[in-house]
């Protein structure tokens, strides 16, 4: 990324938080024990930084006008020591959903390797090296509506979870858009703070279904059933649910029909994020570093347009150079395929290939 490309970023980012940022960006309760980071354009991350209210934290924000931003989910007696030195005072549960983990037959179509030298691209799984060139080699992960909207379900899910198996509030749950590929899952309910790794991996194993034994005894249990009809709790109650309703005209076995009753309901969280104890998230509210678009509070799922709603930039047109970049929408505008091509983009489009590391401003005249 050169400093005039670096520099367009910036001031596109720099504009959206001085604009709006006051009024989008959500600061976490208890502000002053958390600990901040940021990744600079073109820059590695900066961490273990500390403000006192949320107007240092938003001042430093506009200042800086960094590629992300992260909050950790942790409160600390000293948030900007390092992480054995900072004393954990708790952290609130959160879950993360990614379209990339969630198999789709979509992939297929807008998931690439591509070749960082001749820009050489092919349908995954990616080679050590280019074939045509011998260059190194990287994989470009695409979105569609189908994937996205799976990685709605599987959020869906999620909240399900909670509240039915949990006990969770609905209140207390808050439901983001990550701003690129999926969905974020804030728990604020202080049973779940003081979990250790070990008891927050459970409880993501549990949303997954990872644990359930799919073996003859569920499968022995239900078919003697004398009456259909809901029994126990948990996934009990969701795998008898689920075969009451299909027993009769299921053409298969048990063990198959459980194993479906399991899939079309558990949620693919990302289980190494749900344990982080010390992790640092994207700060709601904040722009994507990969795509420029606002982590965004989802009020509705069924209202909600992963297309639309997070994209907060301007439409003011640039002209970039584009190495290569697959076929890609927002705003429900397709733009592309591009290989060796300078073409004039509006802002939101351009900074998806820019942050990438896939184009470059044209210089002026």
């Amino acid at each position: 990324m050169n400093e005039k490309t670096s520099a367009f970023l910036r001031m596109a980012y720099k504009q959206f938080y001085f604009e709006k940022g006051q009024s989008i960006v959500e600061f976490p309760r208890e502000i002053a024990s958390r600990e901040f980071g940021y990744i600079p354009f073109g820059g590695g991350m900066v961490r273990h930084l500390s403000f006192r209210s949320e107007g240092e934290a938003l001042a430093e924000i506009v200042k800086q006008s960094p590629s992300s931003v992260y909050c950790s989910n942790a409160r600390y007696q000293l948030p900007t020591r390092p992480i054995e030195e900072k004393g954990w005072l708790g952290a609130e549960l959160i879950f993360d959903i990614d379209a990339t983990d969630i198999p789709t037959t979509c992939k297929r179509g807008h998931d690439v390797w591509y070749c960082e030298k001749c820009s050489t691209s092919g349908k995954l799984p990616r080679p050590a090296k280019c074939s045509k060139c011998g260059g190194s080699t990287a994989e470009f992960h695409g979105t569609c509506q189908v994937c996205l909207d799976a990685a709605g379900d599987h959020a869906r899910r999620v909240v399900d979870f909670l509240t039915e198996d949990f006990g969770v509030d609905p209140g207390a749950v808050r439901l983001y858009f990550s701003g690129n590929r999926g969905y974020h899952l804030h728990v604020f309910d202080g049973r779940f703070d003081q979990l250790d790794q070990v008891a927050r991996g459970e409880v993501a194993e549990y949303v997954r279904g990872s644990s359930l034994p799919l073996t003859q005894t569920i499968a022995s249990t239900l078919r003697r059933r004398a009456q259909p009809g809901l029994q126990g709790a948990g996934w009990t109650r969701r795998i008898t649910g689920y075969v009451d309703k299909r027993r009769e005209v299921y053409q298969g076995t048990f063990q198959r029909l459980v194993s479906e009753a399991i899939s079309s309901q558990r949620a693919l969280v990302d289980s190494s994020v749900t344990t982080d104890i010390h992790r640092v998230f994207r700060l709601a509210g904040t722009l994507h570093g990969n795509t420029g678009m606002s982590k965004m509070r989802v009020g509705s799922m069924a209202e909600f347009d992963p297309q639309t709603d997070p994209v907060v930039l301007t439409q003011k047109p640039v002209t970039v150079t584009v190495s290569f970049y697959p076929r890609f929408s927002v705003m429900h505008r397709e733009f592309g395929p591009f290989k060796s091509s300078t073409v004039e983009l509006p802002t939101y489009a351009a900074v998806q290939i820019l942050t990438r590391g896939l184009g470059e401003v044209v210089p002026d005249a």
